[in-house]
């Protein structure tokens, strides 16, 4: 399961808002979103604009 350390550390109810965010060249965004859909996971998404708009330079 996928979401066993939300629940394990009642992150959620503990912090409120939970973050998710795919790292670029490691995971997929949609692979991540098909994940947090599938297991009906209380979090966010948020994705990496600064690497969507500027690409991976160094200093932005």
């Amino acid at each position: 399961m996928r979401g066993a350390k939300l629940e394990s550390f009642a992150l959620p109810e503990r912090v409120g808002e939970v973050l998710f965010s795919p790292s670029t060249g490691v995971l997929a965004p949609d692979t991540l979103a098909g994940w947090i859909l599938e297991d009906r996971l209380p979090v966010r998404m948020q994705l990496q604009l600064h690497k969507i708009i500027w690409g991976d330079r160094p200093g932005v």
